[in-house]
Order: structure tokens, then sequence, then C-alpha cells
């Protein structure tokens, strides 16, 4: 309880703008569309007002965007914005004119689909996102100042597990467990000190939270503890959510989606199914691969804009993510069924089809024999699967696999590398399965 208090005013004094935004959000109904819509809608016409009279690259772009008489059709005369645009026109993307430039910091997305993108974030944009955050934990049931443990990664700490006081963790009562680097012998650590701990929230890499829960199982650990835990960074599959759920006596695992250009995307919530989109804090669209908007049930690429950033707003930011729209609106979507992971999370056949990457990633659910593994596509007709053996390895379990991907992949050579651990990216993520060839 002491804990708690603590917490709570800390955060009183530390983040008030946050907690005010916050407070704000909990007397709204996340499920009325109709609200939500007038929000965004008036929120993206202040954005493109502002972008088109004092940022340089959309005033070059000579388009005419009826704001009087807004609508869908008009929005889309907007062009994609993507990774390589940012790179090429980080400068004239900048709104000079900004009267709080001084309160705009600059950022690096994780670059996990290539060459990380630098762009700038804003302290209003900062203020949205960690509002909405606290939101859609409220969402499923957390309570912001009770005790948490984050699961996460940071370079510095990698090879440092060992536990070292941090007032800010204190007054925030939240732990933090460095999971850039696992082995068994820290595992069995981290479930000691969780067993301390008996936090009543988790947010984790989801392959991290998975690594632990799949510990839990296989040696019959008792959890004493059973918290809400926020799984982020990548898909959530059935076989990991239950795996997660099993280990932790049955506890809610949802699944978050967010990103450090824009912060804050969509959750999952008790409220509903699929994932909502947060939609003080972004618009999203859902586009086939012609830029054409998908129907409800169908897959297209994730497209973001952002509404708190005037600095540098990101406008139908191809953000290089890919789901399945959950609703029939036709001016965006304030649900998707589920985020499926990256772009390049699919791999590409001879015919010019294309494999979503779940296929070959439920290849390795349940094979004892393989504690991690990476499939990455050179060309088409070269793959390498990198694999990292558990003591139960057998090379007919691996055998059956290489035959299941040579079948999908008629006339490819699949190359296998043995290693210790599969690397991370910079910011703790594994890709585990990607294609070179298609970005």
């Amino acid at each position: 309880m002491i804990k708690k208090l603590l917490a709570y005013f800390y955060k009183q004094l530390a983040s008030p703008d946050v907690l005010r935004l916050y407070k704000s959000l909990r007397k709204c109904h996340l499920d009325n569309n109709q609200f939500s819509i007038r929000i965004q809608r008036s929120k993206l016409v202040s954005v493109i007002e502002d972008a088109y009279l004092l940022i340089p690259y959309y005033k070059n772009l000579g388009l005419s965007v009826d704001l009087s008489n807004f609508s869908y059709d008009e929005f889309r005369k907007i062009p994609l914005m993507t990774k390589d645009i940012i790179r090429k026109e980080a400068e004239s993307l900048i709104n000079k004119g900004y009267k709080n430039a001084r309160y705009a910091f600059k950022n690096t997305s994780g670059g996990s689909t290539g060459e990380p993108v630098t762009f700038y974030r804003t302290k209003d944009q900062a203020i949205h996102g960690m509002a909405n955050y606290y939101y859609a934990l409220s969402l499923n049931n957390v309570n912001i100042y009770d005790t948490s443990v984050d699961l996460w990664g940071a370079e510095r700490d990698m090879y440092n597990t060992s536990a070292k006081f941090d007032l800010r963790s204190l007054l925030n009562n939240k732990y933090f467990l460095n999971t850039f680097v696992l082995s068994d012998e820290i595992i069995a650590d981290y479930i000691k000190r969780l067993n301390k701990i008996k936090p009543s929230f988790i947010k984790a890499y989801v392959h991290s939270i998975y690594d632990l829960a799949k510990y839990i199982n296989k040696n019959k650990i008792d959890i004493e503890f059973k918290p809400t835990i926020h799984c982020t960074t990548g898909p959530l599959y059935t076989e990991m959510r239950e795996e997660i759920s099993k280990a932790f006596n049955c506890a809610r695992v949802y699944s978050f989606y967010g990103s450090r250009e824009v912060s804050a995307i969509a959750t999952e919530t008790n409220l509903s199914t699929g994932m909502s989109v947060l939609y003080d804090n972004v618009f999203v669209e859902v586009l086939d691969d012609a830029g054409n908007p998908v129907k409800r049930g169908e897959e297209g690429n994730v497209v973001v804009t952002t509404l708190n950033n005037k600095y540098m707003p990101l406008i139908r930011y191809k953000i290089g993510d890919r789901a399945i729209k959950g609703d029939d609106l036709s001016f965006g979507t304030l649900n998707l069924e589920r985020v499926v992971g990256r772009t390049l999370g699919v791999i590409y056949k001879k015919d010019g089809s294309k494999i979503d990457g779940q296929f070959f990633t439920t290849l390795f659910f349940e094979k004892k024999g393989i504690k991690g593994f990476q499939l990455v596509q050179k060309s088409l007709d070269n793959v390498i699967l990198y694999v990292v053996k558990s003591q139960l390895f057998q090379e007919s379990e691996l055998s059956a696999i290489i035959e299941r991907i040579r079948n999908e992949l008629q006339g490819v050579d699949v190359n296998v590398t043995f290693c210790d651990k599969i690397n991370l990216t910079s910011t703790g993520k594994i890709m585990y399965v990607y294609s070179e060839i298609g970005s």
C-alpha cells in the first residue's frame, strides 16, 4: 500500500499533464465510433492545415486539399509517406515556425525492417502517447499505481542482470528485468525475483515472456501471483498466448501495438474483440499494395497519421507493419482484427505469391529440440535457417521442418546454420521470419 501511494503522489507531481489527459480519456467510451471519428477528423484537419501552410515538403507538393468539405477522397490525395522519403526529405518535413520547437526532440526508430529512421517527436505527442498507454492499461483493468515489472531490453545492461537500486523505479513502483540476453540461468533467477515481487502487471517483449513461460511450464514451477500481462514488439500468436497464460495461473494476456515514431497505436481490451485503435493519438488506415483501402477481414499495410505532432507530423506514414482490418469504416479504421507482423515478415515464392511469416513460425511451436530460430530469405532460390539447439535436439525434428519449408518454396535451397543465440535488433526485438528481397 505504501508503494502504491508513493507511486500515486510521484505521478501527480512528475506527470500532471499526462494524468489530466488520462482522466479525460477514461470518461470516453472507446466503442462509441461516432465520437471517436469526430475527434479524429477534427485533429486530422488541424494537422493537415498546418502541414500545407507551414511545412515545405507538403507546400511543394502543389496539391489542393479541400478542408472545408473534408472527406476520405480528399485525404487520399495526400501521397503515402515512406521511410525512404523521411530519410531524403527530413529537413523539409519540419515545421520551422513551430512555436514550441524547444520541446521537440530527435528520436530513431528501431530499424527492424532495415536502416533506422530519424524523426522528431514533441512534448505534446509524448504526453498524448503516455496518456493513451495508461488508457490502454485501464481498458485491461490495470491500475497504473500498482506494482509492475517490465521485461525489457537495454543495450547498456545486456550482460548485467544483477538487481540494483533505482530511485525512479522505486517512486513508480516499477521493476525492470533486462531481457536483451536470456539463458536458463537468467530465466530461473528472474522467476525467483518475480515470485518475490508478485507484480499485478507485467509489460514484456512477447518473445521474452514466451521464453519464461515455456521454462515455467516445462519445469512445473509454481508462480505465486496472477498478473495481467501486456505483450508488445511482435505478434502474439495463439500458441504463445496460451503458453504464457498457463504459466502465470491463467492470467489475462493481451497484445498492445505501438512504435517509436507514433507511440501508442492500438490495444486489445476487455470491451471488444480485436485491437481498438487509440483514436486520440493516431489515425489508421489498412491499405493494399496499390494503396487502396482493404475491406473488413482483409490483410493490408498499416498506414498511420500522427495527431499530436505539429513539428514533424507523419501523415499517411507506411510504418512497415501489416494488419487485418476489423471493421467496416470507409474512412480509416478503429479496429484491427490483429496485427500480423512486419512487412518483411513474408516470404516470396517464385510464382510471385508470398507466404505470411506466421506459417513458418508455427512450424517451430512445440519443438522441444529447438530453443530458437530465424528464417532469412536471401533470394528466391536460397533461405538461411538459423537454429539454436536444446539438449533434446533431434535431427529428425529439424528434417521435418526443412521438408515443410521446401514443400512450400519449391526448388529453394535451405541452408541451416547452428548458433548459440538469435541476434536481436537494437531495440530488443527478434525478427523470426523475414525476406531481404521484398523491401
